[in-house]
């Protein structure tokens, strides 16, 4: 994903648990105007995010995240997900 909003992105990823068999959610998010990297933590229903650390030099920020659950449909939360980045 390219740079999203904080906000933007934790409402999208309660959506997505919502929605789906989500147990976990982990990853890097960059932020707009932001040179610190956006730690994303969620369990079920609960997401606690904070800035760790500045992007190394030659890191490119980008927004990385992993989901785990079961039987995720990934074509769904890559398309939710997705339109994060065209707003």
């Amino acid at each position: 994903l390219p740079a999203v909003e904080r906000e933007a992105l934790l409402a999208a990823l309660a959506r997505i648990v919502s929605q789906h068999t989500v147990y976990r959610v982990k990853g890097f998010v960059a932020v707009p105007g932001k040179p610190m990297r956006l730690v994303v933590h969620g369990v079920g229903t609960r997401f606690d995010s904070y800035f760790d650390r500045r992007w190394a030099a030659g890191e490119t920020p980008q927004t990385h995240l992993v989901l785990i659950g079961h039987e995720l449909d990934q074509a769904a939360i890559s398309a939710e997900l997705d339109q994060l980045g065209a707003r």
